[in-house]
């Protein structure tokens, strides 16, 4: 394939403003970070719902749409209100898992044309997107933000790090040693080789992260993230590589040029930050 100089050029300058916006708005104060992340959600919400139409799906994007503000606010000022992040944890999802599926129903009752596929992709869109952007919202603990006017993500920064390091690993080691194909009916490009790479490069940047972003963990923390990280953050692209597949799209979106929308950008990061938090829950470290 040629090298195109413009191609290269709006995919560098994607990637630069993209990088400067993310990591801007995360480290500059919890507000722009909430916010950060609300957006890129209901963007990605938005992109869900045109890949379901495009399978023939017609999801109920006013309730998806109506019910992402909501409990997005509620999450927003009940973290902001209540000091213990697990009273937050179990309202918010006593909240979700009782009124929307209830919702869902009602709203299908009412549609001349209503069926379980169009509520099952309204609900996956909510699942696939609203709560992991809730998980990392969490993992930000407001009350010292409050208490002690200091802002500091180190979770969500060490996440994002691990996310760009697997990328980027996977993609030179697969380029130059890859020969297995990982799933090559879903991704022709990923490998085994690469895979593992990408993985042995996260491992390495656990070391890395554990000194600079917080010191005060045990490193075994940040090497079982950084593989947790890796690992989910693979799938997590396979399953949108398969939902675009399905679809017959190349690029979820259209919002970044060169680097195509939301979710083709976020899609690792969403899928892996259930199985962190998780994991930092079982641990006592959220």
């Amino acid at each position: 394939m040629a090298f195109n100089v413009k191609t290269f050029y709006t995919r560098a300058t994607t990637a630069v403003v993209f990088v400067a916006l993310l990591l801007g708005c995360v480290w500059y104060s919890y507000y722009s970070f909430v916010a950060f992340f609300a957006v890129v959600g209901f963007i990605g919400l938005y992109e869900f719902y045109k890949l379901s139409e495009k399978l023939n799906a017609k999801p109920n994007k006013i309730v998806g749409y109506l019910f992402y503000i909501l409990v997005t606010m509620s999450v927003f000022f009940t973290m902001i209100y209540i000091e213990h992040i697990t009273e937050f944890i179990q309202g918010t999802s006593l909240f979700i898992i009782l009124l929307l599926p209830s919702i869902l129903f009602i709203v299908e009752l009412f549609k001349k044309d209503g069926s379980i596929k169009d509520i099952a992709y309204t609900f996956m869109g909510l699942v696939y997107v609203l709560i992991p952007c809730l998980m990392i919202m969490c993992l930000v603990d407001y009350s010292q933000y409050h208490q002690q006017g200091a802002f500091y993500p180190f979770k969500v920064l060490g996440m994002i790090f691990f996310v760009w390091i697997n990328d980027t690993g996977a993609y030179l080691v697969g380029s130059f040693f890859g020969k297995h194909k990982l799933y090559e009916r879903i991704s022709p490009n990923k490998t085994w080789e690469g895979t593992l790479g990408g993985i042995a490069l996260c491992i390495a940047l656990s070391f890395v992260v554990a000194n600079i972003l917080n010191p005060h963990w045990p490193l075994i923390h940040w090497v079982v993230i950084s593989v947790i990280v890796a690992v989910f953050g693979t799938l997590g692209d396979l399953v949108e590589s398969m939902l675009k597949r399905m679809a017959g799209v190349k690029d979820s979106g259209k919002l970044m040029p060169g680097h195509g929308g939301v979710l083709d950008r976020f899609d690792s990061l969403f899928f892996a930050t259930p199985f962190v938090f998780c994991y930092l829950a079982l641990m006592g470290l959220l």
